[in-house]
C-alpha cells in the first residue's frame, strides 16, 4: 500500500491549463462575450440597478448598525449570526463614512462587482476551450447560475458570492511571480474569512492535492485558514446525526435532483426522472472513461454541488427552517451549470470534427436562460422601495441640524422588504435626557 501510494503521489500529473496561450487566444471573444452579458443583466432589471435599494440583512446587520460612522474596527467581528463575515462588516464599516445618500449606491455597485467578477471567473480560467461553450458561459452562469437578483444587489449575499468566487478561483493556475502567488493567497483567506461555507476549501483542497500536484503548499495553508475560521464560529449548528435520518436523506435526494439537477424545473422525482440520471452519468462515465483531467475536475465540482447541500441537511438549518431558500442552492446550482459547460466542452475539445456542434449546444443553454428566466422571476426582479430616496433625503437634512446640540435625536424609519426596516439615528445618543422623536417616512 505504502509503495503504491508513493508511486501515485510522484505520478500526479501538474494542474497546467495553458492559461498565457488560453487567454491571448480568447481574449477578444472573451471581452465581447463580457460585455454583452452586461448589456444583458442591465438591461433585464434597469429599474433595479438604477433605484438602489436597502434589502433583507443590509438593513439590520450594515446599514443600520454601521450608521453615523460610529463604530471602531472591532466591528469588522461583529456577528450577529454566529459567523464572521469580514469583508461585508468592511465595506459596511467604511460605507458608513460616505454621504448617507450615497450608501445604497455603495452597497449595489460593490456587490453587483463582486458578482459578476465571480461569474467570469472560471470562463476565464481556461477550463473551458470551444469557442462558442465559452461565448455562452458568462450568460448561463450569470442570468441563471445567479439564482436571485440579491447577489447583485446586496452586500449581505455576498457571504454566497465570496465562496462562489473562492472556488473559482482556485481552479486557476498559481501565477509564476511569489509577489502575486502571496496577494492571491491574501485575497482567498479574507474570502474564507466572509461566510460559513468556505469551510468546503478543506475537503476540496484535500481532494485537489490527492489529484494534481503544483498548489500543494499552496492549498494546504488555504485548508489551515480555513480550520481557523470554522473554530471562530460561535453558533455551531453541525448535527452530523441526521445522516442517519431516512426522512432528510430522501429530502437531500430529491433537493439534489430537483432543484439543482432539474434547476427546479420539476416538483417531483418520478422513476422516469431517476433513469434518465442514471444513464446520464453512465453515459459520461462511459465517454469520458479514458480522461482522467476531466474525471478529476467532475469530481471537484460534485464535492462543492453536494459538499454544500451537505452544510445544509447535516446542521440544524433545515430542521429550523423547513425551506429552501434560494441561498441554500446557489452553490450547487451554479456548479451544477459549470459541470454542464465543462462537459459540452470536453466531449467538443476531444471529438475536434464536431467542434461546430458548440453552436447547437450553446443555443440549448440560451434557450433555458429564457426558460428559467421567465418561471423564475426573483432572478431578475425583485420588490421595489419607492420611499427610499426620500428617506435618505429625510436623514441627510437632519445631520445637517446637528441636533446633538440641542440634546435631541431623531429616529427616521421607512418601510422595508418584509420585517427589515431602515432606521438611522440622527443626533445625540447614549443620554436618558436626550428629547427623542420618531420620523416615519412613507
Amino acid at each position: 500500500m505504502t509503495t503504491f501510494f508513493k508511486t501515485y503521489w510522484s505520478s500526479r500529473k501538474l494542474y497546467a491549463l495553458g492559461w498565457k496561450q488560453f487567454f491571448s487566444t480568447n481574449r477578444t471573444l472573451l471581452l465581447f462575450s463580457f460585455f454583452t452579458f452586461l448589456s444583458v443583466l442591465l438591461l433585464r432589471s434597469w429599474f433595479h440597478f438604477t433605484h438602489p435599494g436597502l434589502y433583507v440583512e443590509d438593513t439590520s446587520h450594515y446599514f443600520n448598525y454601521f450608521y453615523g460612522d460610529i463604530r471602531g474596527f472591532k466591528s469588522l467581528l461583529h456577528n450577529p449570526n454566529g459567523y464572521l463575515t469580514i469583508l461585508t462588516n468592511t465595506i459596511a464599516l467604511l460605507t458608513a463614512k460616505l454621504d448617507v445618500r450615497l450608501q445604497p449606491t455603495v452597497y449595489l455597485l460593490t456587490s453587483t462587482t463582486m458578482t459578476i467578477a465571480a461569474v467570469m471567473a472560471l470562463p476565464c480560467s481556461g477550463l473551458l476551450k470551444n469557442r462558442y461553450i465559452l461565448f455562452c458561459s458568462p450568460f448561463l452562469l450569470g442570468l441563471s447560475g445567479i439564482n436571485h437578483l440579491f447577489y447583485y444587489t446586496t452586500l449581505t449575499y455576498l457571504i454566497y458570492v465570496s465562496v462562489i468566487l473562492l472556488f473559482s478561483l482556485l481552479f486557476w493556475e498559481t501565477g509564476d511571480s511569489n509577489l502575486g502567488t502571496g496577494l492571491l493567497f491574501i485575497f482567498l483567506s479574507l474570502l474564507i474569512w466572509s461566510g460559513p461555507f468556505s469551510v468546503l476549501t478543506v475537503p476540496f483542497s484535500l481532494m485537489f492535492i490527492l489529484f494534481f500536484k503544483g498548489k500543494t503548499r499552496f492549498l494546504l495553508g488555504l485548508m489551515v485558514v480555513a480550520i481557523f475560521y470554522l473554530l471562530c464560529v460561535t453558533d455551531k449548528t453541525i448535527m452530523l446525526s441526521n445522516i442517519f435520518h431516512g426522512a432528510i436523506r430522501r429530502i437531500w435526494f430529491n433537493t439534489l435532483i430537483l432543484n439543482v439537477f432539474l434547476m427546479e424545473a420539476r416538483h417531483v422525482v418520478t422513476p422516469k426522472i431517476e433513469i434518465f440520471f442514471t444513464l446520464f452519468f453512465t453515459g459520461i462515465l462511459f465517454f469520458f472513461r479514458k480522461d482522467s483531467f476531466y474525471l478529476k475536475i467532475a469530481l471537484l465540482l460534485f464535492i462543492l454541488i453536494n459538499g454544500s447541500l451537505a452544510l445544509l441537511f447535516l446542521s440544524k438549518k433545515y430542521l429550523l427552517y423547513q425551506t429552501l431558500l434560494p441561498c441554500y442552492l446557489f452553490i450547487p446550482q451554479f456548479f451544477w451549470l459549470f459541470f454542464l459547460l465543462f462537459t459540452a466542452d470536453r466531449f467538443l475539445v476531444n471529438h475536434r470534427k464536431l467542434v461546430h456542434m458548440g453552436i447547437p449546444i450553446a443555443c440549448c443553454f440560451f434557450a433555458f436562460i429564457l426558460y428559467d428566466n421567465l418561471h423564475h422571476p426573483e432572478k431578475w426582479e425583485i420588490s421595489r422601495m419607492p420611499a427610499l430616496p426620500r428617506f435618505l433625503e429625510v436623514v441627510h437634512n437632519n445631520e445637517m441640524h446637528h441636533w446633538e446640540k440641542e440634546n435631541k435625536l431623531k429616529i427616521i424609519t421607512t418601510p422595508g422588504r418584509g420585517s427589515f426596516r431602515p432606521t438611522a439615528k440622527v443626533g445625540k445618543r447614549g443620554d436618558d435626557t436626550t428629547e427623542v422623536e420618531f420620523i416615519h417616512v412613507e
